[in-house]
């Protein structure tokens, strides 16, 4: 999968290990480019900042839709992950929890796939 359908796309199905390691770079990339802000003062550095946390924001959201689209659910349920402590059991539901085996409404079982 390539890294613009895999963090610019909400269609398709993607599981658990890619969700992983999907969520994981983009921690690995946030963290870097707060170290970089932390230690800089200027203005350049700080909308640099801003513009690269919109795109872990939309790749965020972009793996949790497909991710949820694995587990035949609706990508709207993206919402749940809005609201304060609920958000950290359904990350965990997110990455634990099986996906639907074989096509669903969404496409092909991605473990098929390869």
């Amino acid at each position: 999968m390539d890294v613009q359908r895999l963090f610019f796309s909400l269609n398709g199905r993607l599981n658990r290990k890619p969700y992983f390691f999907g969520n994981l770079a983009l921690g690995v990339i946030s963290a870097i480019f707060k170290a970089i802000q932390d230690n800089s003062d200027g203005a350049l550095i700080s909308i640099l900042t801003f513009v690269v946390a919109i795109g872990v924001v939309v790749g965020s959201i972009s793996l949790i839709v497909k991710r949820l689209h694995d587990l035949d659910k609706n990508g709207l349920f993206v919402l749940i992950s809005l609201i304060p402590l609920v958000n950290a059991l359904f990350g965990l539901y997110l990455l634990l929890a099986k996906g639907t085996d074989g096509p669903n409404r969404f496409g092909e079982d991605p473990l098929q796939a390869y």
